[in-house]
């Protein structure tokens, strides 16, 4: 798995999960349920591991997005510190506007298998 698949995954798990969650929210809001709490230990277990999942992908998503920032973008110096500075303040929502904004329309380097 290449690092651009693992920011791939990690963005989309994240988006996944907090709207599945956002969803489930509304319809116990709905049925007059206040919180998850209240749902059985297999509802939970699931969301609880989507939710560390999630979790671990978009720091490392934050950390990867800020390393491109700083080193491997080509843009120019002032972009650079207003992205970096987006990336520190907004940290989970700057992530993944700076990677559908930026890091998706990067030119990506051919993998060493296909170069010959």
């Amino acid at each position: 798995m290449t690092l651009n698949t693992f920011y791939r995954i990690a963005a989309r798990l994240f988006l996944f999960t907090v709207g599945l969650l956002t969803i489930l929210n509304v319809m116990l809001a709905l049925g007059g349920r206040e919180t998850l709490e209240n749902l059985p230990f297999l509802f939970r277990l699931p969301l609880g591991t989507l939710g560390v999942l999630s979790a671990i992908g978009i720091v490392t998503l934050w950390f990867g997005m800020m390393w491109n920032c700083v080193v491997v973008s080509s843009l120019p110096l002032s972009s650079k510190i207003r992205w970096i500075l987006l990336l520190i303040v907004t940290n989970m929502l700057g992530t993944l506007i700076y990677y559908f904004v930026v890091f998706q329309r990067q030119p990506q380097f051919p993998s060493r298998s296909t170069a010959r």
